[in-house]
Order: structure tokens, then C-alpha cells, then sequence
């Protein structure tokens, strides 16, 4: 993958990240993509997020969305629905969001738990699906949004 493409991923993943909400007007979102850099400060080495630059395949990048309340009133009933950008794998169990309920869909329609995903095999048996094979992360916000309220979800991707 080159840096064009890893640039058309990027925008792709901007342009589709959704919220859902009681009024959808008043959650915006925004999204980046960085990598995690290993910097010294104070003399110690210490990891930081840094916007991505160049990336080549093997390559994680930190999915950040960023949900906020534009509103002057509550919003409840807050959920993002991201997909994995093509060209990238999700990492297992990379997703985290405080205060979410997490699922994850193979086909962007039916979403479940980790434990419960399944894929159906040509034969008719079924398996767990891998990580590998979630196309669409969800979460859930458990508690309203106040007005001006802001928080975060975050998932790793392997550029492929």
C-alpha cells in the first residue's frame, strides 16, 4: 500500500463514520488516524500518538472518534458506527470506548459481541469469527450526552 492509498483510507474512514442519536443533528463527529512513536522525554523513552505520516503494510494505526453534543440540550441514545477502512485489518480486542457497549458486524447490518459473532461455512458448519473478518465497529453509549459534552472511541487497524 502506498501513501495515496493509506491517504484514500483515511478520508474514506472520515466519510463514513456515523452517529446515531435522539436528534442527529447534535453529535458531530470527528475522526483521525495515528501511529503510536516511541519519544523521549525527561530521559525516558515514553509511547505518544502522532498524526499518521507514511504507512506501509504491518503498519497500526489508531482509529480516534471523537463524538460531541453541539446542542444546547441532552442528547441521548449516542451510537458510532465506524467502519474498518479498506485495505487495513482490525487488531483483536483493540476496540475501547468508556462507558459503550462494543459490537461488531461482518456485513455492516447485524451486529454482536466478540463472543458471539459466527461465520457460516459453504458446508452449513460455523465458526467464531475472527478479528480479521470485522468490517464494522459499534458503540453503544450507555449514559446521555449533556450539552457540550465530548468523549472518545478508539480501535487499532493493521494496514494490509
Amino acid at each position: 500500500m502506498n501513501g495515496k492509498t493509506t491517504i484514500a483510507a483515511l478520508v474514506m474512514t472520515l466519510m463514513t463514520a456515523g452517529a446515531y442519536a435522539a436528534d442527529k443533528a447534535c453529535v458531530e463527529l470527528k475522526t483521525s488516524g495515528e501511529t503510536e512513536s516511541e519519544v523521549v522525554e525527561n530521559g525516558q523513552k515514553v509511547k505518544r500518538l502522532v498524526p499518521v505520516g507514511k504507512a506501509v503494510p504491518g503498519d497500526q494505526i489508531v482509529w480516534t472518534i471523537t463524538a460531541t453534543n453541539v446542542c444546547k440540550t441532552p442528547t441521548d441514545n449516542v451510537v458510532i458506527a465506524n467502519p474498518v477502512p479498506q485495505h487495513m485489518t482490525y487488531v483483536a480486542n483493540s476496540a475501547m470506548g468508556t462507558g459503550t457497549d462494543i459490537a461488531y458486524s461482518l456485513d455492516g447490518k447485524e451486529f454482536k459481541s466478540a463472543a458471539e459473532l459466527q461465520v457460516r461455512a459453504a458446508d452449513g458448519t460455523t465458526r467464531a469469527a475472527r478479528a480479521d473478518e470485522y468490517r464494522v465497529i459499534r458503540w453503544t453509549f450507555k449514559a446521555a450526552f449533556a450539552p457540550g459534552a465530548t468523549a472518545f472511541v478508539r480501535y487499532r487497524a493493521t494496514v494490509q
